[in-house]
Parts: C-alpha cells; structure tokens; sequence
C-alpha cells in the first residue's frame, strides 16, 4: 500500500484573478466616461495654480530689483566721475578723453566693466559700460 496524502487543514485556495486595466487608461472609467472632479480636487488645484503664480511674479520682482540696485551704484559712479571732472573748471575751448580711474581714484564699481570720461565744450559724459552689453551715459553741462 501507498502511502495516502495527509488532509490538510486549510482547504485548497483558488487563484485569485487580477483586476483587468481599464480600456482608455487609468483616467477613464469601464464605460468611457471620465471620473468626477471633487470641489477638494477643484480647490487643490486652484490653490496650486495661484501659488505657481505668486511665485513666478515674486522672482521677476526680485530679478527687477535687483537690476535697479545694480544700476544705481553705477549711475552714482558716474555722477561723482562728472562732478569732479567739471570741478577743476575745466575750458570750454579744450576737450579731452580720460579713464574713469584717473579723475576719481579707487576701484571701478563690481558691475562696472570700463568707464570713461569726455569733456567737450566745458560740459562732462561719463560713459560706463556693465556686464551685458549694457551702457550708462551721464552728462553733465
């Protein structure tokens, strides 16, 4: 005699069948219609999108700002550049070309890339050129 099997204590178990996908993806429901949008799921989004705004018009303010500042410093330079070449009175029959450095000595500002002064006529224009291509013209009579 064989051996018989020795009965178990769990019953056999059936394999359980996977959910079947969804035809049109997992937006869509069997029938094809489209899932409900919950006024929670409407306000998240909503609160998303504002805060997306917020955000960007809050970094081209700073960007903007930030170009000002910059550009302040430099047009304060070339006013005090202006205002020493003309201190010496200079002729209205001469006119001359100098550096920036040489009428007012100390370092050019951070932004600055070259400044020059002309002084044509008895009048000054302080010409500083920045990172960028960008250029600050003053002129003084």
């Amino acid at each position: 005699m064989s051996p018989r099997p020795r009965p178990s204590a769990r019953p056999p178990t059936k394999p359980t069948a996977q959910p079947a996908a969804r035809p049109g993806g997992p937006g869509l429901r069997a029938a094809g219609e489209l899932r409900e949008v919950t006024p929670e799921m409407r306000a998240r989004s909503v609160r998303t999108f504002v805060t997306v705004l917020v955000v960007f018009f809050t970094l081209v303010g700073l960007v903007v700002a930030t170009l000002a500042w910059q550009g302040r410093g430099v047009r304060d330079y070339a006013a005090r550049v202006a205002q020493a070449a003309l201190a010496g009175k200079p002729s209205p029959n001469v006119g001359f070309t100098r550096p920036c450095g040489e009428v007012v000595p100390g370092p050019l500002p951070a932004q600055a890339q070259s400044c020059e002064v002309r002084v044509e006529g008895g009048a000054a224009r302080v010409t500083v050129e920045v990172q960028g291509g960008r250029a600050y013209v003053i002129q003084r009579p």
